[in-house]
């Protein structure tokens, strides 16, 4: 009896350790994950806005799904548009205006 309550300390601190090591790996492989996303340029296509010209605005951004950003349409004009990822045709995500109706 005397050598397991002897033993108990080296084995209670062997899990310990283990479960920090454990802890540290999973905390490392989250930062790294979202590290990743996000990284890649995407060009978005805002809907029902044209330039000046009449061509369609394109944004690109790294700027991940949901956000919501300020696109310069010229002439000192800004628009709030919503990014999405819908997949248009032209290989271009959408950007939703929000501030129209």
């Amino acid at each position: 009896m005397n050598i397991l309550l002897d033993s108990a300390p080296e084995a209670i601190g062997g899990l310990v350790a283990t479960g920090l090591a454990g802890v540290c790996a999973w905390v490392k492989k989250a930062r790294a994950a979202r590290r990743s996303v996000g990284t890649a340029v995407r060009r978005y296509t805002v809907l029902n806005v044209v330039d000046t010209v009449g061509l369609p605005i394109v944004h690109s951004t790294t700027c991940p799904v949901g956000v919501i950003v300020k696109v310069h349409l010229g002439a000192g004009h800004m628009e709030r548009v919503k990014l999405t990822d819908a997949v248009l045709p032209d290989g271009t995500y959408a950007a939703e205006a929000i501030d129209r109706f």
